[in-house]
């Protein structure tokens, strides 16, 4: 039997910020893909192929990169979600293009392929009206939380206080239903857990049927999970060294584990490079510099003499200078000053606070450096402490020590007491191009 899916990739990712304030969060790149083409990937694999992708007002880039699907062996069709309504009003938006059974999942879940077979077989077997997905976790209070009574499910219940959780078993974002949920949604009044409160229903009517998971799940909610999501999929897909042809690395740099190494990077002298690690096409790895820790590095970046990148994700055309970037993530197009320090691990140890929406949460990693927007620059010495967030189109001046989020278009700059103001500052991406481009024209010369 063939089934269909539908994939929910139109939220707002208000948690996500400041990453996803220009892109949605599901094209987030991993090893030169979006986030959501493993989705996709794994949904093929398991035969599902007939696809729905529920995207927010702005489509563009998801549709520009996915199209029809016959690409990825898949039919793709596309709705819209006009505003951040939650994930029945996103559903409801794909109820005309369904047949009678189908899988929902989020465009920024991931989990091993054999639970989509799983839910399929569970689903033959019985013939329920929906399916759950359960995996115990150390922390469950972050998801909704599975209630049981003599083993069976008997209710959901979404984010409990710490300490007040009915089990440790969280809802897996991978969910299976009849089109009978759209009835019950529809006489649940819209509110940003009415997925939830209709699925209840079922669970009323024992309509349901509970599989159990153990396996990978990871789920893009805050930006630092993108760090455990970059080292689940260079595991998953770095298993062996494919460096290219055409690129030029120095008989004295060390290449060390299993690297992707893309067309036309240059490697210098006395780098050191320890896998897993990924370096894009046309990105330059200076003298000197150690690149190891699940460590990624976008298209047309230079990490410049004597820099450290430790177990971070850093995107296309960034140039860093003398720096230390660890456990940290880089959107496209940044720049670091020589001697730029991001500093990833507290005095006290404990887990790294980051401020969401207004409120301290725990990343729940006492490693967590800095989280920057698109377009960002960093003067000589700047000092980032742990979890701070960078918006994009911000400048921290040279010198400063950065404890606060800094929102997006402005500029920081000392000596103390530091003075924040709107950020006039703009580098055309014309201006980037000719600048690698002089680069590289002067390492040729040097060989």
């Amino acid at each position: 039997m063939a089934y269909q899916a539908v994939i929910l990739s139109g939220g707002a990712g208000e948690r996500a910020f400041p990453l996803s304030v220009r892109n949605p969060k599901p094209m987030f790149e991993f090893l030169g893909k979006p986030l959501l083409h493993y989705v996709l990937h794994d949904l093929v694999q398991a035969g599902v192929e007939d696809l729905i992708i529920v995207t927010g007002p702005d489509t563009e880039a998801i549709h520009n990169y996915f199209g029809s699907g016959e690409e990825f062996g898949a039919r793709i069709r596309y709705t819209v979600q006009e505003k951040p309504l939650g994930m029945a009003n996103a559903l409801q938006t794909a109820e005309h293009l369904l047949d009678d059974r189908f899988f929902m999942l989020n465009g920024n879940d991931l989990f091993e392929p054999r639970l989509l077979t799983a839910v399929m077989h569970k689903a033959q077997e019985t013939g329920r009206d929906m399916i759950l997905v359960g995996r115990e976790m150390e922390k469950p209070w972050k998801f909704g939380v599975f209630k049981f009574e003599d083993g069976k499910v008997t209710a959901v219940v979404e984010k409990p206080p710490m300490g007040e959780e009915p089990s440790n078993v969280v809802v897996v974002g991978v969910y299976f239903f009849s089109k009978l949920i759209f009835d019950y949604i529809a006489r649940t009044p819209l509110s940003n857990y009415q997925l939830e409160i209709a699925y209840q229903g079922l669970i009323d009517e024992g309509n349901i049927e509970f599989v159990s998971y153990d396996g990978v799940f990871e789920s893009y909610k805050y930006p630092w999970d993108l760090l455990t999501i970059n080292e689940y999929l260079m595991d998953r897909f770095i298993t062996e060294s494919r460096i290219s042809d055409e690129a030029h690395i120095s008989d004295k740099a060390v290449l060390d584990g299993h690297l992707v190494i893309e067309d036309g990077v240059r490697v210098f002298e006395h780098a050191v490079i320890r896998g897993p690690a990924y370096i894009a096409r046309n990105s330059v790895i200076g003298n000197n510099v150690l690149v190891w820790g699940h460590s990624s590095i976008g298209a047309n970046s230079v990490v410049g003499f004597s820099s450290e990148i430790k177990h971070s994700v850093i995107g296309s055309n960034c140039w860093i200078h003398m720096s230390y970037l660890g456990d940290s993530i880089l959107s496209d197009n940044c720049s670091f000053g020589a001697g730029t320090v991001t500093a990833n691990f507290r005095f006290d140890e404990r887990e790294v606070p980051v401020q969401v929406k207004g409120t301290s949460l725990s990343s729940g990693t006492d490693k967590l450096g800095v989280i920057m927007g698109e377009d960002c620059k960093t003067g000589c010495n700047a000092t980032l402490m742990p979890g701070v967030k960078v918006g994009p189109h911000s400048i921290v001046g040279p010198g400063v020590v950065l404890y606060d989020d800094l929102p997006p278009d402005s500029i920081i700059s000392g000596p103390p007491p530091y003075v924040t103001k709107k950020n006039e500052i703009t580098i055309s991406a014309e201006a980037r191009k000719n600048k690698m481009k002089t680069l590289r024209q002067r390492t040729r010369s040097e060989e």
